[in-house]
């Protein structure tokens, strides 16, 4: 059963892929922003979202530059897809952003100090921990999204 954890992410998830289809090329650059910014977290400059932001302002550029037009239906392709990779990592986003923490060498997601309410439904989330682990295994997506070896506190 989805709980409210899920609904959030699975709201952020189609709000991108909704924006991306009606923003066209500008979302298909802040896709590519999404590219750049864990392109550039690998670099440590994960800071205040380099790669976000310049994709955001190439995308607003876009649409002033003398590019060669493209159709219509291509556009809204490319700007799905832009959205879809900004909605997706708004969901890993949310779903790695509980804490955790280490008991006796192993993780616990989610942390045993949430709020039960909070608790309870990143517990019972079918796709919490399965998102944890991928944002946790993979060197890139840890980097980008600050999941050091240790729970910052």
């Amino acid at each position: 059963m989805l709980t409210w954890v899920d609904l959030l992410a699975l709201f952020s998830l189609a709000l991108g892929i909704a924006l991306g289809y009606r923003g066209g090329l500008v979302s298909a650059f802040a896709g590519l922003g999404i590219l750049l910014y864990l392109l550039l977290a690998q670099l440590g400059l994960s800071g205040p979202g380099w790669g976000l932001g310049l994709g955001l302002l190439a995308g607003m550029l876009a649409k002033s530059l003398p590019l060669p037009p493209l159709s219509q239906g291509l556009e809204a392709l490319l700007g799905t897809l832009g959205g879809f990779l900004l909605g997706l990592f708004l969901a890993l986003s949310l779903f790695a952003g509980f804490p955790w923490e280490e008991v006796g060498g192993t993780l616990r997601y989610p942390s045993a100090s949430l709020p039960t309410p909070v608790y309870e439904a990143v517990s019972q989330s079918p796709f919490a921990r399965e998102a944890f682990r991928l944002v946790w295994t993979s060197p890139w997506l840890r980097q980008a999204l600050s999941l050091k070896g240790e729970n910052p506190r």
